[in-house]
């Protein structure tokens, strides 16, 4: 399993995601999906550091795609350990005079974080993260924080995992990086500053993209060119 995952603007209108063409997991540039789903909320100034990184199925369907080393067995054991659910990753850190980084605990950030999904009905539902998820899981995550530390120093070492339900009661997909949705992240400074940030979905990095008549990729939450005004094709 541990190398499973080592492997591992503006907008004129809104349309619907559903129009455009998707790519095939292994077309996905992992680095474009994190630029997609990480934040850093707003409010945190010079004398904080946070981060929010929200991390559904596709992120690591698109890192497997790509890794010829795993074996379709260790491929499948990770994506199964992970189905259903999707993560959020989050740190913050007060910022002394000094430089110096007073990290938060796992336990301090969920106390006064709070999680919210708007969909495209625009009806709000607040996110609980879980308290009890499955061993398998538990050694997926536990073999991720390392990576991150290797990757991002201090950042990814006190990066703390949170697991979110990802399905509705009738066990359909509730977030779906493909359709229109916005997931909000409030997080909480020990001086009770709050910080605020939205992760907007259908996620770029998942389509194809159509081009503007001037040659220019658009985003996949344009209707019209925003250089010409030109309505783009579904």
């Amino acid at each position: 399993m541990k190398k499973v995952v080592i492997s591992c603007i503006v907008a004129l209108a809104v349309t619907s995601a559903m129009a455009a063409e998707k790519k095939q997991m292994k077309d996905v540039d992992t680095d474009e999906f994190t630029t997609d789903t990480q934040i850093t909320p707003a409010g945190a100034g010079d004398d904080h550091a946070a981060l929010a990184w929200w991390i559904p199925n596709e992120f690591w369907k698109a890192i497997l795609a790509r890794d010829k080393t795993a074996s379709e067995a260790d491929k499948k054991a990770m994506l199964d350990a992970l189905s259903g659910v999707s993560l959020v990753a989050v740190v913050q850190a007060d910022i002394s005079a000094f430089g110096a980084f007073k990290f938060y605990s796992k336990e301090e950030i969920e106390r006064k974080m709070s999680i919210s999904y708007t969909g495209a009905d625009g009806n709000r539902l607040r996110l609980a993260t879980m308290q009890t998820i499955d061993p398998d899981l538990q050694v997926v995550l536990g073999i991720f924080k390392p990576i991150l530390g290797a990757a991002m120093g201090n950042l990814g070492s006190n990066m703390h995992f949170y697991v979110l339900n990802d399905k509705t009661n009738a066990s359909l997909r509730l977030l779906d990086p493909y359709r229109e949705g916005i997931i909000n992240v409030k997080l909480t400074k020990r001086n009770g500053d709050l910080m605020t940030g939205n992760i907007e979905m259908p996620l770029n990095s998942l389509f194809i993209p159509r081009k503007c008549p001037n040659g220019k990729n658009a985003h996949i939450s344009w209707n019209y060119c925003p250089w010409t005004g030109k309505k783009l094709d579904d």
